[in-house]
C-alpha cells in the first residue's frame, strides 16, 4: 500500500520542535518499517530546500516548497494549492494529514481518500496566549481548523476529549482513537536515577504553567532542600523566558532549576531516565507526547486534569492529577512522590504497562493501517 504522509516534519531527528514533529516522525519510520506499507511524506515549508530523500527503505521525503509571507492572512491557499496539486501526482492509495489546517484542506482537495489526524486544539491554545501577533496567528488558524472539520470525513482522535470537544462537528466523520506513537527507545532506558530530580518536558510557553511550578518547587525545597527542577525545551518567546529568569532568582531557585534547552531525542531519553518523576501542570493540553515519552521510561507523572491528559495520567495508578495554579497542592505531592520509592516504582511500573498497551510503534501503526485499508476500499 502506498501511503503519502504530510504535516509539519523534522528537518533532523536530532531536532524535534514538538510533539507533531514526532508524531509524523515516528509514525513514518514505523509503518516504513514493517515492509508492507511504501511510506511518502510531503512536507510544505518554505524554509526547508526543495528535493526528494529516501532516509530508510520504504520511506521517501518529498520537500515542495512553501509560501514565504502572508500565509495565515491568505488562508493558506497557495499550499493548499500545492499539497493537493502534489498528491494528485504521487497518487498514494491513501493521504494522512496531520493537524486541522493546510495539510487537512490541501489534502481532501486532493479527492484521495484521506484521514486526518486532530493534534490540538488551536482556539484553547490561542486563548492562552500573551501576545496580540499569536493570539491573532491563532485566530487565523482556527479558520483554517472549522473548513477543515466541515470536509473532513475520516478523523483520528488522539484521544476521546477531542471527540468530546468536536462533538458537534464531527457528525458526519468516521473517527477512530489512536495515540501518538513513541519510539521503542523510550521504553528501554535503564539511565540511572538521580535523587530528588524532577522533569520538565516542553516548550517554554505560558499555557505549560512553569510559574505553578517554580512556585511549587520554592515551597517543596522547605522539605526537600536539594530538589531538582530540570526543564528540557526550547524557548520560543524571548520575553517570556527572561520573565522565568527573573521568577527563578526572586524565588532564589538558582540552585534548584536547570534550563536544558531543547534536546535531540537521545538526549532526552537520557533525562526521562535520570529522572525520578515528571511534571506538567499546564493551563491546556491535548494529550502531550512528552507524558507518554515519560510514561514508556518507566516513570510516574504529575499533571494538570485538563484535556486528554486524565485518560492516561489516572489518579493513584500512573501518577496525580493537580491543576494548575494550586502550588501547594503540587508541592505536597512532589514531596510526596520524591519520598516515597515504593510508591514512585509502582506508578512507574503501572505507567510503563499502560504505555506498551497503547503507545508503541507497533500497536499505533497496526491500528493506524486498519484504518488506512478501511476508507481505501
Amino acid at each position: 500500500m502506498k501511503v503519502a504522509i504530510t504535516g509539519i516534519y523534522p528537518e533532523s531527528e536530532d531536532r524535534i520542535r514538538g510533539g507533531v514533529e514526532a508524531a509524523t516522525l515516528r509514525l513514518s519510520q514505523g509503518l516504513a518499517r514493517r515492509g508492507d506499507i511504501d511510506v511518502h511524506v510531503v512536507i510544505c515549508n518554505s524554509g526547508r530546500a526543495p528535493g526528494i530523500t529516501n532516509p530508510e527503505p520504504n520511506l521517501t521525503l518529498h520537500s515542495i516548497g512553501g509560501s514565504k509571507r502572508f500565509g495565515n492572512v491568505l488562508f493558506s491557499i497557495p499550499d493548499r494549492r500545492r499539497i493537493s496539486s502534489y498528491l494528485r501526482k504521487l497518487k498514494p492509495d491513501v493521504v494522512h494529514a496531520h493537524s486541522l489546517d493546510r495539510f487537512a484542506l490541501g489534502a481532501i482537495a486532493s479527492r484521495l481518500p484521506t484521514v486526518v489526524t486532530i493534534h490540538g486544539i488551536i482556539e484553547m491554545e490561542s486563548a492562552l496566549e500573551t501576545e496580540f501577533a499569536h493570539k491573532l496567528r491563532g485566530s487565523m488558524r482556527n479558520r483554517l481548523v472549522h473548513a477543515a472539520l466541515r470536509k473532513a470525513r475520516n478523523v483520528i482522535l488522539l484521544s476521546p476529549y477531542v471527540a468530546e470537544h468536536y462533538a458537534g462537528d464531527l457528525r458526519r466523520a468516521n473517527t477512530w482513537t489512536i495515540e501518538n506513537p513513541v519510539a521503542d527507545s523510550f521504553f528501554a532506558i535503564d539511565e540511572p536515577e538521580e535523587r530528588n530530580t524532577v522533569l520538565h518536558a516542553g516548550l517554554l510557553i505560558p499555557r505549560k504553567g512553569i510559574d505553578n511550578l517554580l512556585q511549587a518547587a520554592r515551597i517543596a525545597r522547605a522539605e526537600i532542600s536539594d530538589i531538582k527542577i530540570r526543564f528540557a525545551g526550547g524557548a520560543t518567546i524571548p520575553d517570556y523566558k527572561e520573565e522565568i529568569d527573573r521568577t527563578v532568582s526572586e524565588l532564589g531557585l538558582e540552585e534548584n532549576v536547570v534550563f536544558l534547552g531543547n534536546l535531540s531525542p537521545d538526549a532526552l531519553a537520557l533525562e526521562y531516565g535520570r529522572c525520578e518523576l515528571m511534571v506538567m501542570v499546564s493551563k491546556q493540553e491535548t494529550l502531550p507526547v512528552a507524558i507518554a515519552e515519560c510514561m514508556a521510561a518507566g516513570k510516574p507523572v504529575i499533571a494538570s486534569p485538563v484535556g486528554g491528559i486524565p485518560y492516561i495520567v489516572r489518579e493513584n495508578e500512573t501518577g496525580y492529577l493537580v491543576p494548575y495554579g494550586e502550588p501547594e497542592h503540587l508541592a505536597e505531592k512532589l514531596v510526596s512522590l520524591l519520598s516515597n520509592r515504593r510508591m514512585r516504582e509502582k506508578m512507574g511500573a503501572a505507567a510503563k504497562a499502560y504505555a506498551r498497551e497503547r503507545f508503541t510503534m507497533e500497536s499505533v501503526c497496526d491500528r493506524t493501517v486498519a484504518v488506512y485499508r478501511e476508507i481505501a476500499k
